[in-house]
């Protein structure tokens, strides 16, 4: 089965870490696929690469998605215009999200057997 996960979460809300456990969680499992990530409202800010960052128990959200995506190849989208209005730009995107239109998620609606959304 074939899952999109929306993520509409703010970075300090439990929905974001409950967000990326559940993508973790699909990632692991030998019968699912995750076929996108979309990162739309507040939740750009997990991409932020200049987000708030501590060690260990203490990592943000932000710093744990950020982590987790540089190791797992796992398309995950940031809408542009919620990031532009809210200052991700190009510049201070994390590694392993890309920029991209609400077609994205269109893209994923269409092609996504299911879809669960986040905050």
């Amino acid at each position: 089965m074939r899952f999109a996960l929306l993520v509409n979460a703010a970075a300090d809300s439990a929905a974001a870490l409950t967000a990326l456990h559940t993508a973790q969680a699909l990632l692991g499992h030998p019968d699912h696929q995750l076929y996108r990530l979309f990162f739309y409202r507040d939740a750009v800010h997990l991409a932020n690469r200049y987000a708030w960052s501590a060690d260990g128990d203490q990592a943000s959200a932000a710093q744990q998605w950020q982590q987790w995506l540089g190791d797992n190849p796992v398309d995950a989208v940031v809408c542009v215009g919620a990031a532009q209005r809210r200052g991700v730009v190009p510049d201070t995107l994390a590694d392993g999200f890309t920029l991209a239109g609400l077609g994205q998620w269109a893209d994923a609606l269409i092609n996504s057997d299911r879809v669960i959304q986040f905050g």
